[in-house]
C-alpha cells in the first residue's frame, strides 16, 4: 500500500466512493474493529474516513418529531462527508448497529454519493456477548444491554442486505477480525494503482 496523493483542488475526484459499512449487534466488536483497520490504513499511509452513526443522532428528544427516524443522522452524516470530500477523500468506514441495513442504506447513499458498499456483519454468540457486555462495566443496565443485543442479533441477521459478509468475532482477537475485513473489502485489494 502506497501513500495517498492527489485531491479535489488537484483534480483527483473520484468517481465512486469506497464506503465500508461495518455493522453487528452491541458487544459483537464494531468499535475495536473499526480502529484496528483505520490504524492499519494509518500506518501505511492509506488516507480514509471513520464515523460511527450511532454518535450521528444522539440527541434527546430523539426521534426528532416531525422527521423520519434516520432524518437526522442522515443530515449530519451528509455534513461531515462533504467536508471529508472536499479533502479528496474516497474511502468511508462506517460502523453502527443498524437493525435493518436495507432501510438504512437508502439514506446512507443518499449523505455519501456514488457510495460503492461493502457490508460486513459482525456476530458472535450470546455467552460472549455476555462476557463482552458485562466486562463493559455499564452497572445496572448490563441485564437491559444483553437483552437488547440478544435481539439486535436476530433482527440485524433477518435483514440482511444482498452481498453481506459476515464474520463471527467470537474466538478471534481484534487483530484477526480486522485481518478478515480488510481482506473483504475491495477497495483494499491491490491493484497496482496509487491509493
Amino acid at each position: 500500500m502506497g501513500s495517498e496523493t492527489g485531491g479535489r483542488s488537484g483534480g483527483n475526484i473520484p468517481d465512486t466512493v469506497d464506503v465500508l459499512v461495518i455493522c453487528g449487534a452491541a458487544g459483537v466488536g464494531k468499535s475495536s474493529t473499526v480502529y484496528e483497520v483505520s490504524r492499519r490504513l494509518a500506518a501505511d499511509s492509506m488516507a480514509h474516513a471513520v464515523l460511527d452513526c450511532d454518535e450521528l443522532d444522539r440527541i434527546q428528544p430523539w426521534p426528532v418529531p416531525g422527521l423520519p427516524v434516520w432524518e437526522m443522522a442522515r443530515r449530519n452524516l451528509a455534513a461531515v462527508w462533504a467536508n471529508y470530500a472536499d479533502l479528496g477523500h474516497h474511502r468511508l468506514m462506517l460502523t453502527g448497529v443498524f437493525a435493518d441495513l436495507r432501510q438504512e442504506l437508502p439514506w446512507i447513499a443518499e449523505a455519501v454519493p456514488a457510495a460503492a458498499f461493502t457490508v460486513v456483519r459482525l456476530t458472535a454468540c450470546l455467552d460472549v456477548l455476555r462476557e463482552r457486555v458485562t466486562r463493559r462495566g455499564i452497572g445496572g443496565r448490563i441485564g437491559e444491554q444483553l437483552s437488547r443485543s440478544a435481539r439486535q442479533l436476530e433482527e440485524i441477521a433477518a435483514s440482511d442486505p444482498p452481498g453481506t459478509l459476515v464474520v463471527d468475532t467470537g474466538d478471534l482477537d481484534v487483530r484477526a477480525v480486522a485481518d478478515r475485513v480488510i481482506a473483504l473489502w475491495p477497495a483494499l485489494a491491490p491493484t497496482g494503482d496509487v491509493p
